[in-house]
């Protein structure tokens, strides 16, 4: 089954292969790729480094409360 999210910039995502929450900072120009980078939910601020080139059929919308 495809994949019908897609994520758009500032969204918040979780990932398939990587542990906790992101945030989308930017798209690909054709949309198939997306750069990333974790977010802690109860400070609201970025953490780490951007990860860039990420497919965004590994993505997921993130889901407050979801566990």
């Amino acid at each position: 089954m495809a994949n019908e999210f897609a994520p758009s910039a500032g969204d918040l995502v979780i990932s398939h292969h990587k542990r906790g929450v992101f945030k989308v900072l930017a798209m690909s120009h054709g949309g198939l790729t997306t750069a990333i980078q974790l977010f802690d939910i109860s400070k609201q601020q970025l953490l780490g480094q951007p990860m860039e080139d990420i497919p965004c059929d590994t993505l997921q919308p993130f889901k407050e409360g979801a566990s």
